[in-house]
């Protein structure tokens, strides 16, 4: 390919876009985290050990005591005297056997008593069979029911429980991560914490090298090759294969560790190889759909072995080196040919099948965000790449042509590469809920991604500084094809206007409280421990159960908008206040967004469904993880005929997160989080969860700030110095968070407080007035998003004629 114009006949006729679904780095992280962690332990020397774990060498092996032992039960059939003095019967008997300690020993790999291969042991059973057949005779007092036996009774019966014994231990040691055995026997109980103390970088992607035990697979040189591990299985059968015998394979989902057909129909690709420039594979990057959660997943995997032995492992570590770029062999083929480079790897690969490599080539990377260094970019040194700009993956254009910048501004600073680029801008239907990966593609067939063919251009470096600045001035603004010069503008045909309407109106919020609580989206609020959160959610369920339709803060227009009732129902799922903490807040805050007189206050106060969770029953519980989900949408649904009858609950609140989860095990509870939360927006409800601060840094949430991804608002109050101090001084309130609207256009840190009590909140010195404010909101919806006057009524829980007239003080 020749010239830019046969560049640019390639992207109008033949790219393929991917889908919109959004990528789940947190998860990818997370594993990549773990495996790292459980790689460095397992490669340490037992001096390294030792230290980590603060205990001493003894030999060649070192004990870690466990803070609780190991329980094994085994079921076995035991031959007993009979009730009478006539013959032996047979009986099922449990036995129990406890082991207290595991061991780490010198050696790269042995194999214990039980037939497990590894460094990682349980304590006493390297031991030969008449000492290992001692000990865990010893065991046999924990037997239910227990009887009398003499020491060869004993040997019997251990020989009759053997099979099924190590069974159990081989799960035990195939279901835990290293890092999982390790984590409750050092204070270095995190990955991070882990990489840190082997002085490596806690990064899931970097470049790792290992010394003692491990060293990355050299496929090229390796007397037996790796792939395929069976004769006749395919490059993406042994990845799976092999996945299976992963450090931390109990955290993946099983569709990774079955092989399945991992092409669909040519729109779909699941298996991304990197190849080195001899095409032996160094990474295998694998792509996984979260039916549960609308994610998308992207594994690397790399295969490393034991040293001096045939043991080896696949695991989601990067390689001793930079990360290659994808498609490397083709580049170095094909040194003349023009080069696109996109962030996508499905871009990448789709796109490169459509065209010859010597006519185009198609590359992209993996790396953690923003740490551009961990890639090896030299062989696009002396070449003129075209970086390619493009929405996809739950991302805006603006959001692309911000992360294209970072991009370009790196390879041009860093690694003295000049670039232009390829503006594509794609629209997207949005998807319906899916549950399957074929309903996934059966969307994708029906309503394609659509590239704005007439917007496809080539640009150069001062031209997409061009976009790239407006991109910065619009970001989270609506869609609207402000990339387009006014020429481009005004050649826009009538149809294609109605399209871009037709999608914006498709993609409008359904506000509950504008502007932060919409239905089928959850809002997350956290603050330090005694600020007002609780206080302030107390008067947000006020607001809402009222038939005044009053506004939360008297200064401004933030209030309940028109629902199908006279009020919206909020169910307050309260896990921290006793009832008489709630009685205050009622009498405080909350009756001051009702009627005063007391049969419209009680009509008002109705749909506000108050429930104490440990006085019902309900504590203690994580409901995130999905055996408990259901207890939760029970509440929901005898909620409907609570308070006003046939009514479902508009509003969940959640009174505290630390307590709704216990914040334990924190993969499961951050997934079940997710698969919770797509539940609840598929009620079309909106969900306000409370959590707290860290005491030891406000600016971070107690326990994950993972979970801040699953949510469309992030919102958190805090205040300079002590924290628990009257609500009329000022609470500060700023958002880590807002995933689209005006709101995370114009919203500015602004700060809240009552100033009288009981009182109703107020703005702390406002920027503006009321009716100041809602001109703004009222301008921005009717002329950038083409709402009409009862639309934006609607919105704001007024009518038409009110929108032009002055907002008065007190509603």
């Amino acid at each position: 390919m020749d010239t830019q114009n046969g560049l640019k006949e390639f992207f109008v006729n033949f790219f393929v876009p991917i889908d919109n679904i959004p990528e789940d780095t947190a998860w990818r992280n997370s594993i990549s985290m773990e495996a790292r962690a459980s790689m460095l332990i397992d490669n340490a020397s037992l001096e390294d050990l030792s230290s980590l774990f603060n205990v001493c060498i003894n030999e060649n092996v070192l004990t870690l005591k466990l803070p609780a032992p190991l329980s094994v039960q085994v079921t076995a059939p035991t031959t007993f005297p009979a009730p009478t003095t006539v013959g032996y019967t047979y009986v099922n008997v449990c036995y129990s056997w406890n082991f207290s300690s595991y061991c780490i020993t010198r050696t790269e790999t042995t194999t214990d008593y039980f037939q497990i291969s590894g460094r990682w042991h349980i304590k006493d059973s390297l031991f030969e069979r008449s000492k290992c057949e001692n000990l865990l005779t010893l065991n046999l007092h924990n037997a239910k029911p227990s009887f009398y036996w003499n020491d060869s009774g004993a040997v019997n019966i251990l020989h009759d429980c053997s099979g099924k014994l190590q069974e159990e231990l081989k799960k035990h040691f195939a279901e835990h991560s290293t890092f999982q055995l390790a984590e409750s026997l050092t204070s270095y109980n995190t990955p991070g914490k882990i990489c840190r103390f082997f002085r490596k970088e806690a990064l899931p992607l970097s470049p790792i090298s290992l010394s003692h035990h491990l060293s990355q697979l050299e496929e090229g040189v390796s007397t037996i090759p790796f792939e395929p591990v069976i004769s006749g299985q395919s490059e993406a059968e042994s990845v799976h294969d092999s996945l299976k015998s992963m450090f931390s394979a109990k955290r993946l989902p099983s569709p990774l560790l079955e092989y399945q057909p991992k092409v669909y129909e040519k729109s779909q690709q699941f298996l991304f190889p990197f190849k080195d420039e001899d095409n032996y594979t160094v990474m295998t990057v694998l792509k996984c759909y979260d039916d549960t959660f609308q994610r998308k997943n992207f594994l690397p995997v790399t295969r490393w072995r034991v040293k001096h032995t045939l043991q080896r492992y696949c695991m989601a570590v990067p390689g001793e080196k930079k990360l290659s770029l994808f498609n490397l062999q083709e580049l170095a083929a094909y040194p003349e040919a023009p080069v696109i480079l996109t962030d996508s790897l499905e871009i990448a690969a789709l796109n490169q099948a459509k065209i010859e490599p010597e006519k185009l080539i198609f590359t992209s990377f993996m790396c953690d965000d923003g740490h551009y260094d961990q890639v090896d970019w030299k062989p696009l040194k002396g070449r003129l790449p075209y970086l390619l700009v493009t929405n996809h993956s739950g991302r805006t254009f603006e959001e692309a042509c911000l992360k294209t910048g970072k991009l370009a501004d790196y390879l041009k600073e860093s690694q003295a590469i000049e670039l232009q680029f390829v503006r594509v801008p794609v629209w997207y239907r949005p998807l319906p809920v899916l549950h399957s990966i074929q309903e996934l593609i059966s969307a994708y067939k029906a309503a394609p991604p659509l590239p704005y063919k007439e917007d496809i251009r080539i640009l150069t470096s001062e031209e997409f500084e061009t976009i790239r600045e407006t991109a910065e001035q619009r970001i989270d603004i609506p869609p609207e094809a402000w990339w387009k010069t006014e020429r481009e503008r005004l050649a826009l045909s009538p149809q294609a206007s109605t399209d871009i309407l037709e999608v914006t109106n498709m993609n409008r919020l359904d506000y509950i409280l504008w502007p932060f609580l919409v239905r089928g989206k959850g809002t997350l609020l956290y603050a330090s421990k005694g600020i007002g959160k609780s206080a302030l959610a107390h008067s947000i369920a006020a607001c809402l159960s009222s038939r005044q339709k009053r506004r939360l803060f008297i200064e401004n227009s933030w209030g309940a908008s028109k629902g199908n009732f006279d009020s919206y129902k909020v169910l307050y799922l309260d896990f921290e206040n006793q009832p008489n903490e709630h009685q205050d807040f009622l009498k405080r805050m909350c009756r001051k967004y009702w009627h005063t007189e007391k049969n419209e206050t009680e009509k008002d106060a109705k749909n506000f469904l108050w429930k104490n969770m440990p006085e019902i029953g309900l504590s203690g519980i994580n409901f995130t993880l999905p055996e408990n989900h259901q207890k939760l949408l029970d509440l929901l649904d005898k909620a409907q005929n609570e308070g006003e009858s046939n009514h479902p609950v508009d509003v969940l609140i959640i009174d505290t997160y630390h307590e709704f989860t216990s914040l334990s095990d924190e993969v499961n509870t951050h997934r079940g989080l997710r698969a919770l939360l797509r539940i609840l927006n598929e009620r079309n409800l909106a969900t306000l969860i409370l959590n707290h601060a860290k005491a030891s840094d406000s600016q971070k949430m107690s326990g994950y700030n993972i979970i801040k991804e699953s949510f469309a608002y992030v919102m958190k109050l805090r205040r300079e110095g002590e924290q628990s101090r009257p609500l009329s001084e000022p609470i500060t309130v700023s958002f880590d968070a807002v995933r689209t609207g005006w709101l995370g256009r114009e919203q500015t840190v602004f700060k809240i407080y009552q100033p009288e009590s009981p009182g109703r909140w107020h703005l702390y010195s406002p920027g503006c007035s009321a009716t100041e404010e809602r001109n703004r909101i009222r301008d921005y919806y009717i002329k950038v998003e083409k709402f009409g006057k009862e639309e934006m009524a609607k919105l704001l829980g007024t009518s038409p004629a009110s929108l032009y007239r002055d907002v008065k003080d007190a509603d």
